[in-house]
C-alpha cells in the first residue's frame, strides 16, 4: 500500500517491509504465542493490500477558515492532517477530498463538524455522517437543505448527528452481498451499529466457519453469542436443525431479524440478552419476559459460537461454553483467546486455528478456533 503518511499517521503503524513483511511477522508471533496449546498447522487469510476497510471514521480540524480530516499521530497528542487514505475503499477514497471541499464552503455544514463517518459497500453506495458539537434542531430546516444539496451532487445518503439528535436525508443503512459455500446472501448494515470493516476478510472468516461445521463429529442445534446483525449466524443455520442466537444490543437485534427475513431463513431465533442472562435462562435461575416465546428445553444445543468484543469471554461464559460438545470461536483479540483457550483446552481439544488480518498494518489481529469435546 502506497500511503502519504506512513510513520506520521498512527492508524497504519506495523507497515515496515510491506504487506508481506508484516503478515509473516504476524504469523511468527502467533506460532510463538500458542505453541503450548496448538502444534498444528494455522490458515492464514491475507487482507487485500490497499482499499480493504468500508467502515471508517475521520475527526475534523478546523484550521483558520479551514477544515481538514485528521488522525492521531505516532506521538503522543498528536494530530496528523490528511488529504486522502489508501486503507479506506475506493467509493470512498474518490469521495473524501471533493466531499470535505463542498462541506467547507458552507459556515453552516462545517461550524462545529468534529466528525465523519463512511459506510459504503463493493458497489459505490456511501451513506455519510456528519457528526456535529451543536443542536442541529436548532438549524434543521437550513441545515437540511444545504445537506441535501450535497447529497444529490455526489449521489449519496447523508446523516447529521449530534448529541441526542439524528437527521436522515437518506438511508441509513447499506446492502451488500455475502458469499458463502457458493450462496449468496443479503446483508443491510445500519449506520452506528457494528458491522464487518473490512468485507474480503470477513467473507473468508465466515466460510472457514461454515466449512469447518462439517467436519465436527456430530452437530443438532447451534447455540450462538454475541450474534451481531447475523453476520455468522444466517450462513451457520444451514448447517443446524436450529439456531438460537443472542446479542444484547437492540440495534444488532433489529438488525439481525431483519437480515434473517431478507435471507427467507425459518430455523434462527434471535433474542435480546446478554450472554450471561442467557446462562441464568438456561439454568433455570432467571426467567426473562423477552424469552417467553423461546422453549428451550426443545433444542437439542452441541454445539456454541462465540465472537466477543475485545475482553473475550467473563468467566461465567466460560463456564456455560465448557459445557457444549463443539466450540465455534473467533477473536478479535489474541490475547484474551490465548487466556480463554488455556482454560478451555481443559475440557476440549483444539482441532483448527486460524488467523484472519482483519486490519492490515497494525498488530490486530482476528483469530479462529475449532473445539471438540470427546465426550457428549
Amino acid at each position: 500500500m502506497n500511503c502519504d503518511y506512513f510513520g506520521k499517521c498512527g492508524s497504519c503503524n506495523f507497515y515496515q517491509g510491506g504487506y508481506e513483511t508484516q503478515i509473516r511477522l504476524k504469523e511468527n508471533r502467533v506460532k510463538a504465542d500458542f505453541h503450548d496449546i496448538f502444534n498444528g498447522d494455522f490458515e492464514v487469510f491475507k487482507s487485500p493490500e490497499e482499499n480493504y476497510r468500508y467502515r471508517v471514521e475521520f475527526k475534523v480540524w478546523h484550521k483558520g477558515e479551514s477544515i481538514h480530516y485528521a488522525m492521531r499521530g505516532v506521538e503522543k497528542n498528536d494530530i496528523v492532517l490528511i488529504d486522502n487514505c489508501s486503507m479506506v475503499s475506493k467509493p470512498i477514497e474518490n469521495l473524501m477530498s471533493p466531499l470535505l471541499s463542498e462541506i467547507g464552503k458552507s459556515a453552516l455544514l462545517s461550524k462545529k463538524l468534529f466528525s465523519i463517518e463512511f459506510l459504503s459497500n463493493r458497489v459505490g453506495d456511501i451513506v455519510v455522517t456528519l457528526i456535529y458539537h451543536k443542536k442541529l434542531s436548532n438549524v434543521s430546516d437550513d441545515w437540511d437543505i444545504e445537506a441535501k444539496e450535497i447529497q444529490t451532487q455526489f449521489n449519496i445518503s447523508i446523516i447529521g448527528r449530534s448529541r441526542k439528535e439524528k437527521r436522515v436525508l437518506g438511508k441509513d443503512y447499506i446492502s451488500d452481498k455475502l458469499e458463502i459455500e457458493g450462496k449468496e446472501y443479503q446483508f443491510r448494515h445500519l449506520e452506528n451499529s457494528f458491522s464487518q470493516p473490512n468485507p474480503a476478510v470477513n467473507q473468508n472468516m465466515v466460510n472457514w466457519i461454515v466449512g469447518n461445521v462439517d467436519k465436527l463429529e456430530k452437530v443438532d442445534d447451534l447455540i450462538e453469542l454475541y450474534c451481531g446483525s447475523g453476520n455468522f449466524t444466517i450462513p451457520l443455520s444451514t448447517k443446524f436443525n436450529k439456531v438460537l442466537a443472542t446479542e444484547s444490543s437492540k440495534l444488532g437485534i433489529i438488525s439481525a431479524i431483519e437480515n434473517r427475513d431478507r435471507n427467507s431463513v425459518k430455523n434462527i431465533d434471535f433474542i435480546r440478552v446478554s450472554s450471561e442472562e442467557f446462562t441464568e435462562a438456561i439454568d433455570k435461575k432467571r426467567v426473562f419476559f423477552r424469552l417467553k416465546d423461546i422453549d428451550l428445553d426443545s433444542f437439542s444445543l452441541n454445539t456454541i459460537f462465540v465472537d466477543p468484543p475485545r475482553s473475550g469471554l467473563d468467566n461465567k461464559t466460560i463456564e456455560l461454553t465448557k459445557r457444549f460438545k463443539n466450540i465455534l470461536y473467533i477473536s478479535c483479540n489474541p490475547e484474551t483467546f490465548k487466556r480463554d483457550l488455556d482454560i478451555l483446552g481443559k475440557t476440549h481439544k483444539i482441532r483448527k486455528m486460524a488467523i484472519f488480518d482483519q486490519f492490515p498494518y497494525t498488530k490486530h489481529l482476528e483469530m479462529g478456533a475449532i473445539l471438540e469435546s470427546e465426550i457428549d
